[in-house]
């Protein structure tokens, strides 16, 4: 992201900035989660084409297909899908994968068919736990890093709060003096300054609580919180997969074809975990910042669009506005306002009246 200094205020570029880590942490943790998936695509791409190759020939009839595929497995089989579970790691998840594997142990016998469904189902679960601990280190990283800087935000505003500022007065940084400096943005005169040695004082900088960073990540906004939302992308993932392994669809698609659709399927759920990922980012560096404005007292805050080729028409409408802090509603007038949203609320030291 390419930002013009000359164009934003100190906090706004600061935030940008921040907001620009945020996106480049979740980068790394995205390779993480591609990688998961793409092992997960080839291991079930590769269990296909050892059935297409094993037991189905040329103008093989979709009678034949249903045969081989309710044929039973051997219990060595059976020890291979309990093996394929033991590495998911989340309590839920492992607990779901355990009652489906009992489910089936219970029948007399499993078919191949069965057999296959159940890798589609556990190798969902085994990416939705590696997308889920992703998601925690990035968000929990968000937070630590925006709850640092707000602390800092906020001893510069108990000292600024304390002047009388004219509307749309803005804090621009005098790196020579390593002070804040609030100017009247008419005559371009100082109103005030505040010395940026106090941008630390350890009197008032606190770490944030684990409670809190706990309670964070199971908050949910429009209904859900993240780890809902990256089950229900991976519980569809499996779903979709297992209607593809069907006697009848195997019976009507070529190996090719049934590879191209497991590919397609994977990719589809790899952009939702980038969406996720991004928007959630988003979600709780908003989150921690109006947190402490709230507990601070501030009045109002700005939301800053990142400029590009990429901006929504929604962020562009929004750019550059006020708003109250008592007013606020996720999605409305608090980012994320859409998915993959970077638009970023800013602590706002003007005096707009309402």
């Amino acid at each position: 992201m390419k930002v013009d200094k000359n164009k934003f205020n100190y906090w706004q570029l600061r935030d940008l900035q921040d907001e620009q880590k945020n996106q480049d942490e979740a980068t790394k943790r995205l390779k993480v989660i591609n990688a998961a998936y793409q092992k997960a695509q080839a291991y079930l791409s590769d269990e296909v084409q050892k059935i297409y190759r094993r037991y189905f020939y040329a103008d093989i009839t979709a009678d034949e297909v249903a045969t081989i595929m309710s044929s039973h497995i051997s219990p060595s089989e059976f020890v291979t899908l309990q093996a394929l579970a033991s590495n998911i790691v989340d309590k839920e998840s492992k607990k779901a994968v355990d009652n489906y594997l009992n489910q089936l142990a219970a029948k007399s016998r499993i078919t191949r068919l069965e057999e296959l469904q159940v890798k589609a189902y556990i190798v969902a679960k085994n990416v939705g736990d590696v997308e889920l601990d992703q998601n925690i280190k990035l968000h929990t990283d968000v937070m630590k890093r925006t709850w640092s800087e707000v602390e800092k935000q906020g001893a510069i505003y108990d000292k600024a709060k304390d002047y009388k500022l004219p509307n749309k007065a803005k804090p621009a940084l005098e790196s020579k003096e390593n002070k804040i400096v609030i100017k009247n943005p008419k005559t371009n005169k100082k109103v005030a300054m505040v010395s940026m040695e106090q941008d630390v004082p350890k009197s008032k900088i606190t770490e944030i609580p684990n409670r809190y960073v706990e309670a964070a990540l199971n908050s949910r906004w429009e209904g859900k919180n993240f780890s809902s939302r990256i089950w229900d992308n991976t519980d569809k993932l499996a779903e979709r997969l297992q209607e593809l392994f069907t006697a009848k669809e195997l019976s009507e698609m070529a190996e090719r074809e049934m590879i191209k659709q497991i590919e397609d399927e994977f990719n589809t759920s790899c952009f939702n975990a980038s969406r996720l990922i991004r928007t959630e980012a988003n979600y709780f560096y908003s989150k921690i910042k109006l947190d402490s404005w709230k507990k601070r007292g501030v009045k109002q805050y700005q939301l800053i669009a990142v400029l590009d080729s990429r901006t929504s028409k929604i962020c562009r409408a929004i750019n550059n506005k006020v708003f109250n802090v008592s007013d606020t509603v996720i999605g409305k007038n608090v980012p994320p306002l859409h998915p993959f949203c970077r638009t970023v609320p800013v602590i706002y030291l003007g005096n707009k009246k309402s």
